[in-house]
């Protein structure tokens, strides 16, 4: 494979490829400015397009922690002034409408190209001042677009007071004005001013940083592709060929016994040649490609903070169990995705409570779910505990039975419906002798 056939089919390989004047800038000196390449990947979205969509390895390390952040729900909300069946109206609004999933489209262009946006599209028009106030009972939709599809209308994202949405795919390839109002950004990696003036104020992409190491996966692949094809060879060694080949037809038949000995080695599992023609077989071995193949897979994992077996599908192996890996990719998880996702999510559930009940939820919470899966073992001891916590609360009189039944069925720990909560009173145990009963006979 030559190098230019690389680079056609591999958008990463030929965005990697540094022009003279970038080649000659690294010839310092200086360790560090040798390794310090100029070259800016995230503005060059195509390529990173292509790299998405060709290679296994990196569209895992960008839809992977955003889908892992919301795990099984990702998220609960909780509110004081809202009741059960006023959060459930909201949660299942949320739901029809795709709204978690727009967000997670956010996330993951933000994540390749250094920037995502949310859009609200309502029935005002797109480019006033969005007035939350007006929208109740009316259609909402939540737009997840790339920073290359919504380009703010300034020199920097700070200083856009307007957005243009470039959309091919719905408006015929018009472009439609937002105000800055109904546009909810989220930013790659933040990097220095330097770069961030470049960038307009958008973030880098995830492989920003990790360009070296991409190239040598790259380089790596293509070597060991070439090498396969080579990894068995038959060597036929003619008597006389050179003076053969001087013939007018000695090309033709050195190729005809050629053609003769390769048919009738494969046809019968043996080769008949001239006492003085000779045979011989060369095999590569490829012993030592895997661990080299591994040590370049440990330092993209080590860039990009995400375990080998999350991005490679290998466990952990020798002593390890994996858990502190785990452990180092939930805290990138927490940092990385959920605390700037928190933002945007308040910004959408705030517009569903105005279109559904018509004012703001002051008092709205998000709280995200663990990301450290527990079995059902670990998962049944803490609801007990939970239940046990409960009940203590409610013999010494600090709760009623009312007030534990609520929270048990918020917590999703007993199936508790709106009426069977209101009909509990503090002569309950009176009826049931015990709340413990009424817990086991629900659970």
């Amino acid at each position: 494979m030559t190098k230019e056939n690389q680079q056609v089919n591999n958008g990463l390989a030929s965005a990697l490829s540094l022009d003279e004047q970038s080649i000659n800038s690294m010839n310092n000196p200086s360790q560090i400015y040798k390794n310090a390449s100029p070259y800016i990947l995230s503005l060059h979205y195509i390529p990173l397009a292509n790299t998405y969509k060709s290679n296994g390895f990196a569209a895992t390390a960008v839809d992977m922690p955003v889908a892992d952040a919301f795990r099984d729900g990702g998220f609960e909300i909780d509110s004081d002034t809202l009741s059960p069946d006023e959060i459930q109206q909201l949660e299942e609004k949320m739901s029809d409408c795709n709204d978690v999933e727009v967000l997670k489209d956010c996330l993951r262009w933000g994540r390749l190209y250094g920037g995502g946006c949310i859009l609200v599209n309502t029935e005002q028009k797109a480019d006033t001042p969005f007035n939350p106030e007006t929208i109740k009972g009316k259609e909402v939709e939540f737009l997840a677009v790339d920073r290359w599809q919504c380009i703010p209308l300034a020199s920097s994202l700070y200083l856009a007071e307007q957005f243009m949405l470039q959309d091919n795919l719905h408006n015929e390839g018009k472009e439609i004005i937002f105000d800055k109002s109904r546009v909810f950004t989220f930013t790659g990696k933040t990097q220095p001013y330097y770069l961030r003036n470049l960038l307009q104020g958008w973030g880098a992409s995830v492989f920003e940083d990790i360009i070296p190491q991409l190239n040598e996966y790259l380089k790596a692949n293509s070597v060991i592709l070439e090498l396969l094809d080579e990894a068995k060879i038959d060597i036929l060694k003619i008597s006389g060929l050179s003076d053969l080949l001087m013939s007018a037809e000695g090309e033709s038949v050195v190729r005809r016994r050629v053609d003769i000995a390769a048919a009738n080695k494969n046809y019968k599992s043996m080769l008949t040649m001239d006492a003085n023609d000779d045979y011989d077989q060369k095999q590569l071995s490829f012993g030592s490609i895997d661990q080299m193949l591994e040590k370049i897979f440990l330092l993209i994992c080590s860039c990009l903070r995400i375990p080998y077996s999350k991005i490679f599908g290998r466990g952990a192996s020798g002593f390890s169990s994996g858990e502190d890996d785990l452990e180092n990719y939930n805290a990138m998880i927490n940092s990385d995705i959920r605390v700037p996702a928190t933002k945007i999510l308040k910004q959408m559930i705030d517009i569903r409570c105005y279109q559904l009940f018509g004012r703001k939820i002051p008092d709205l919470t998000i709280n995200w779910k663990p990301l450290r899966v527990m079995s059902e073992k670990d998962q049944q001891e803490i609801e007990t505990q939970k239940i046990n916590g409960y009940i203590q609360l409610l013999q010494a009189g600090i709760l009623s039975p009312k007030q534990v039944a609520e929270k048990l069925a918020v917590e999703k720990i007993v199936a508790l419906s709106d009426e069977e909560i209101n009909a509990l009173s503090d002569e309950i145990q009176a009826e049931y002798g015990n709340f413990n009963d009424l817990i086991d006979a629900e659970r």
